[in-house]
């Protein structure tokens, strides 16, 4: 499964590092741009397998993330 965070998230490379050590088969990549439209400095914003999970922060984007990857 592919995870894109933005450049542009705060606390992007302390998501990645969190989704690397909980979920270790995930390709995760912090991209300058992963063409979703949208304020990504004010939410947690990432592409997963091409589809959009918006978060209000960090930890919530982690949740959302590995919710995802159980629903599959």
């Amino acid at each position: 499964m592919k995870v894109r965070l933005c450049d542009k998230n705060k606390g992007k490379s302390r998501v990645a590092r969190r989704l690397k050590e909980e979920q270790p088969g995930l390709d995760v990549k912090v991209k300058k741009c992963i063409d979703i439209c949208g304020d990504c400095s004010k939410a947690g914003i990432a592409r997963v397998d091409g589809k959009k999970v918006v978060a209000k922060d960090g930890d919530d984007l982690v949740k959302k993330i590995i919710k995802r990857l159980d629903d599959k």
